[in-house]
């Protein structure tokens, strides 16, 4: 996984790398506690749930995860290393996600994110998510509730 240009690499995998993607989730999200990461990376010995992360220097800085489900994929989490914000690190994650889609064949992908998370919104417009619904009071920020956008995105058939 090493890199000497300095640019972080996408691989489509996600098996052993558990620790590390603990660690990204609860650097970029201190309000979350241990067990929800642990629940997190459990998730990832289904058969239905796939990803990729992202390494820099043989070191994990990003991951996202995603969930089939029938005709969809849902966005379980996507998520970077605070340290590798705003590098265009999420974007390559969610284009990977979508490639790792289609070659799965599902035919769209959905996600929730927080109505006050207008850069992960705008990453996601970027990519053509269209905002199909509201879950309200979704996301529990101390004793503030947050809903969420729900977003989607339609895929072409793999050929």
């Amino acid at each position: 996984m090493a890199n000497k240009s300095g640019t972080a690499q996408i691989v489509p995998h996600l098996t052993e790398q558990a620790s590390a993607i603990e660690d990204i989730y609860l650097a970029a999200y201190p309000q979350k506690m241990a067990t929800e990461a642990k629940i997190l990376t459990r998730l990832m010995k289904s058969k239905a749930v796939y990803g990729a992360v992202a390494c820099l220097d043989a070191q994990i800085i990003g991951f996202i995860i995603l969930l089939s489900s029938g005709e969809s994929a849902d966005i379980l989490e996507i998520c970077v290393a605070p340290t590798a914000q705003n590098k265009g690190i999420g974007k390559r994650l969610l284009s990977a996600g979508i490639e790792l889609s289609i070659a799965r064949e599902q035919e769209k992908i959905i996600l929730e994110v927080a109505e006050d998370n207008d850069v992960a919104q705008q990453l996601y417009r970027n990519a053509d998510f269209k905002e199909i619904g509201r879950r309200e009071r979704y996301y529990q920020r101390g004793i503030d509730q947050i809903d969420a956008l729900v977003m989607e995105k339609h895929l072409p058939i793999a050929h």
